[in-house]
């Protein structure tokens, strides 16, 4: 009689039921672990992306209004003979203002207008056009001769400078976030809190009126 030859896998147990059921556990466990990494990345993801855009709008709404002032008064190259230009209206959060289109020798008036959290622009060729969104604030802060400072300036003529601020907000609400923040202008006026879910950035800039 030939002896009985064993097969190598006849040697090899499976899993138990227990250890089964431990393996799965722990995969469920490293599978919401991921899961919630993955999600908390998305979220810091998309806040740094809100951010990045408030701030983005924010910069261009503040070059726009400070481009357009620095030629407020202008009167091309022959002052003595062009008509008068300078200030319109000057208030808080509105103002307008003629210059001298050098084309045409006539006069264009620009106006910025801070309504229903948009900052918008009128040229004479615009009107009412959008140039920046999810804004909570605009203060103009003007600089007389004299050295006094005001949002209603007596004397419009007078006007050396205009102290820009706005308060920008992302366009949407932050889950994790909670903004409590009060915001003080440069006039002293505050703005907030807001108690939501909104993260802001508050940028300032002085435009020196070199027409006036």
């Amino acid at each position: 009689m030939r002896p009985v030859t064993k097969h190598p896998c006849q040697n090899v147990q499976g899993l138990t039921l227990v250890e089964l059921l431990v393996a799965l556990a722990m995969s469920a466990i490293l599978s919401v672990a991921l899961i919630a990494t993955f999600a908390s990345y998305s979220r810091t993801s998309v806040a740094q992306e809100n951010v990045l855009s408030m701030q983005q709008n924010l910069r261009a709404a503040l070059y726009l209004m400070g481009r357009d002032l620095r030629m407020a008064g202008y009167r091309g190259p022959d002052p003595a003979s062009a008509p008068s230009a300078g200030f319109v209206t000057a208030n808080a959060d509105n103002l307008s203002f003629t210059v001298l289109d050098d084309a045409s020798n006539t006069l264009t008036t620009i106006t910025y207008t801070f309504t229903n959290n948009t900052i918008q622009r009128s040229d004479g060729t615009m009107t009412n056009e959008v140039v920046a969104e999810d804004i909570d604030g605009v203060e103009f802060y003007y600089t007389s001769s004299g050295g006094g400072q005001s949002t209603t300036p007596g004397t419009l003529g007078n006007i050396e400078s205009v102290e820009i601020t706005v308060l920008a907000r992302t366009n949407r609400n932050d889950p994790d976030f909670s903004n409590a923040t009060t915001y003080t202008t440069p006039s002293g006026d505050t703005w907030g809190p807001y108690d939501d879910g909104r993260r802001r950035r508050m940028g300032e800039s002085v435009i020196l009126l070199r027409n006036m």
